[in-house]
């Protein structure tokens, strides 16, 4: 739980100290010792050594409500940024004191300590926890007890590129510990994204979706354009303008959502928010394995399996360690296709794996590198065609692959005054997708054909970031950021499965580069109220050659075009701390995209379409109020924040009337809404969590490129949605807990495309889960019902470009499923 601080001893296999840390050890030991004959107790002797160093000690906002000592003193390390090391130790236990105000460390650690706990400075970063009388007789044994398990209150974000609490944090995130998604029995971000308020996403198939923060979406298809939320694993944006690689959320640290635009720390792409998944680090302190199988059925009797594997070596005397995760996914098919005989046709396997090392080296200074590979294979589309409630009558199979690699390396050094890390990374990201194209293009309507659409994206980031260390009354951040993306995609329509012929209808490249400065600046006015200002200063290029344009009539050139666009996201905000976890803020940030080029519309072969030839750079800004409140003795907390977003020249991807893609600016767009969430926790036995969003997305104004309703909202996002997670723990036995959990959600109606239409509805359902739990000291095992009630509601009503406008298309939840789940820890 908290940091081995520097020059801590380590024990070899006999138990005695050994290296750097014994010396260390035995050096305090002396002064120690000629301190205690004149300290008549252990605290007294803290008190002198922390006062012999306070005058090195620069002063800190330390705001800490009385809390668990063990949750106070993760929250005191974040906000004094120093290392706590010895804890636990016997006779140390109970409540913590409320400290607020500016105080040096060691001031502000004995002010927060309750009886029994004292304390001593190892350095000037790290602080050791020690008692100060003997340890009580241990309590007797209650009826029924439950485990300790971390609440909001423990879990530290980075979001906002340096470590914060999360509660009492005075922006908008959310974040699940490693632990929470093991007990969702969540595989993938999709798994989760109900549980994070005002967080939706498409459903068109593994590896194919998009992600919406906030209401904030630019149509459900997935196009030219680049995407509304950014996707980080770790600090290394894994997607531009392709879909979610639905990357398995396999030995993860936590799962973290910012709200609302995000455009001066993260730049472009990320106007609704970003969704970081956080990999477990290397742990240079100790060996770690683990093991996790899953077995699965469906209500129709199709079969499902998983599995993964974890391996933590730590190397050169516990200075360095590698960590790797290796697993494989068969998913179940559940569509039948009449029309081919064919039963289960939608499944598919995922398969990958990361490796990743670490080092530390002298001064201070830390490496990291990271591998990591990922493989999805599907079988075909999971939408519904023809009138069944799992079926589709299509007449070719349509399959799809996602390959993605991850290549990735940092330098950090955390200094006294100022921290600072830099990182490069390549991401290699492919996918490839068949269509049914029969009767499509200058095809005859029986005649059956193929269109196979590919994406291949390389993109390589580089990025340094500089922040002051600790938490003083001024803080600030500086980075500089730059990426360089290559991307080649391809249209061939395939006519040869009834005699006809391969023909290209495209084929590009497209190059986009960014480049950034940025930085934060932090004041704390007073110890309550804390000002942040701060900006980005960007430019982009894009540069398209397309060409291979077999189907146009008459023949056209290729065509080549570059767009440079650059600007400034500001950002500010304003926070009151009436209490350590009372805060109430107010702020205002942007977010921005850049714009693109199409492929001619004479490409499909047809005369007289709408030239689309370019779509413009898009921005948002938005405003928020919003806070959090610990109610009933910190029992239930509360978090919430309304926002107004404006979004100007709204970037959407849509689709011509002979199914090739199209961008374009289809106008003005807004967003008004409140969101909320709550962890109420009466007990060591009971956990309830809700959130729920509830807004106002919207046109505010159309262009004429595109048909488009100002009455029915931003397509593929729901007005409201509301989630549930109630969890009861309890010990079976001495050595056995369990636990009982339930997840329900709702998601509100939305449309598929900006012109509504009945046709085009979905949403208005309601899905739930339920789960048992044992969990020994070395294992776990989960059963658990997924969508318990068998509801088929439709989630996208979606699936191919070609036919959607000929026939009704759908996307229903899977059906009712049982599922086993182990893990083996060594």
């Amino acid at each position: 739980m908290f940091d081995r601080p520097r020059g801590e001893s380590r024990r070899d296999g006999s138990g005695r100290e050994t290296g750097e840390g014994a010396i260390l050890a035995g050096a305090h030991q002396l002064i120690a010792g000629s301190r205690l004959a004149r300290c008549r107790s252990l605290m007294a002797c803290g008190l002198v050594l922390a006062a012999g160093s306070a005058r090195a000690e620069p002063a800190h906002i330390f705001r800490l409500p009385p809390q668990p000592v063990d949750t106070a003193l993760v929250r005191f390390g974040v906000q004094a940024g120093v290392s706590i090391g010895g804890f636990p130790v016997a006779g140390c236990a109970g409540r913590s004191h409320a400290v607020l105000g500016v105080l040096t460390p060691s001031e502000a650690l004995r002010r927060l300590l309750p009886a029994g706990c004292g304390f001593e400075r190892v350095d000037a970063r790290a602080f050791r926890i020690i008692a100060v009388r003997p340890a009580p007789p241990p309590p007797a044994p209650a009826v029924v007890s439950a485990p300790a398990t971390a609440d909001l209150s423990e879990v530290v974000v980075t979001a906002e590129r340096r470590r914060e609490p999360l509660r009492g944090s005075p922006f908008a995130v959310s974040a699940l510990t490693g632990d929470e998604v093991e007990q969702l029995n969540a595989n993938s971000f999709a798994d989760i994204a109900l549980q994070f308020p005002g967080v939706a996403e498409t459903n068109l198939g593994p590896g194919r979706n998009k992600i919406f923060i906030r209401g904030i979406s630019d149509g459900a298809f997935t196009g030219r354009t680049q995407a509304t939320v950014g996707l980080y694993l770790d600090d290394v944006p894994i997607t531009y303008n392709a879909p979610d690689p639905d990357l398995r959320l396999a030995d993860v640290e936590r799962v973290e959502v910012l709200r609302g635009p995000q455009g001066t720390l993260y730049g472009s792409g990320s106007i609704g928010g970003i969704v970081r998944i956080v990999t477990a680090r290397p742990d240079p302190t100790r060996l770690v394995a683990a093991i996790e199988l899953e077995g699965m059925l469906n209500e129709h009797n199709d079969k499902s399996s998983g599995a993964e594997g974890m391996l933590n070596l730590p190397l050169m005397n516990g200075r360095a360690a590698i960590r790797g995760v290796a697993y494989i996914d068969e998913l179940a098919g559940y569509l039948d296709n009449p029309v081919l005989g064919l039963e289960d046709v939608n499944h598919g396997r995922r398969s990958g794996g990361r490796l990743s090392g670490l080092v530390d080296l002298p001064d201070g200074w830390q490496a990291q590198a990271v591998f990591g590979t990922q493989s999805i294979a599907t079988a075909d589309s999971q939408y519904t065609q023809g009138g069944g409630r799992l079926s589709r009558d299509t007449g070719i199979r349509e399959p799809h692959d996602n390959d993605f690699t991850q290549i990735g390396a940092s330098l950090s050094h955390a200094g006294s005054t100022a921290s600072l890390r830099v990182s490069a990374a390549y991401i290699d990201h492919d996918l490839s997708t068949r269509y049914d194209a029969t009767g499509a293009f200058d095809l005859g309507p029986s005649m059956t054909a193929a269109f196979d659409e590919a994406q291949g994206v390389e993109l390589w980031v580089a990025e340094a970031v500089a922040s002051s260390a600790g938490a003083g009354r001024i803080r600030w951040l500086a980075g500089a950021f730059g990426s360089y993306s290559r991307e080649a995609s391809s249209g061939v329509l395939d006519a040869d499965l009834s005699g006809g012929a391969r023909r290209s209808v495209f084929a590009r490249r497209d190059r986009l580069s960014e480049a950034a400065v940025f930085g934060e600046l932090t004041y704390e006015l007073t110890p309550r109220l804390t000002a942040t200002i701060g900006g980005r200063l960007f430019a982009t290029r894009v540069e398209t050659r397309s060409g291979g344009f077999d189907l146009a009539r008459p023949a056209i050139a290729d065509v080549y075009a570059h767009l440079t666009d650059e600007g400034f996201a500001p950002k500010a905000r304003l926070s009151y701390a009436f209490a350590p976890d009372l805060v109430l803020y107010a702020q205002i940030q942007d977010g921005y995209r850049a714009g693109g080029f199409n492929v001619p519309a004479e490409a499909d072969g047809t005369i007289g379409g709408v030239e689309v030839p370019d779509y413009r750079p898009d921005r948002l800004r938005s405003y928020e109020i919003g806070g959090e409140a610990p109610l009933f003795d910190g029992a239930l907390t509360l978090r919430a924040a309304l926002f107004r977003a404006v979004w100007r020249n709204v970037q959407t991807d849509q689709f011509r009337p002979s199914g090739l893609p199209v961008s374009l600016n289809i106008g003005d767009g807004s967003n008004t809404g409140l969101e909320a969430e709550a962890v109420w926790r009466p007990d060591a036995h009971w956990r309830l969590r809700l959130s729920g969003l509830f807004d106002e997305p919207e046109l505010t104004r159309t262009s004429n490129e595109f048909p488009a309703r100002v009455d029915i909202g931003l397509p593929g996002v729901a007005k409201q949605n509301v989630s549930v997670d109630v969890t009861y723990r309890f010990r079976l036995a001495a050595s056995l807990q369990a636990e009982m959990s339930a997840q329900a959600a709702y998601v509100g109606r939305s449309y598929l495309t900006f012109d509504g239409g009945t046709a085009t509805a979905m949403g208005d359902y309601a899905e739930g889960r339920i789960s048992a739990t044992v969990r020994g000291a070395t294992w776990d095992v989960q059963a658990y019902v997924a969508n318990v009630t068998d509801e088929a509601g439709d989630t996208f009503a979606f699936g191919n470009p070609f036919s959607r406008l000929r026939s009704q298309q759908a996307t229903p939840l899977p059906p009712r499923t049982y599922g086993l789940a182990m893990k083996r820890r060594f």
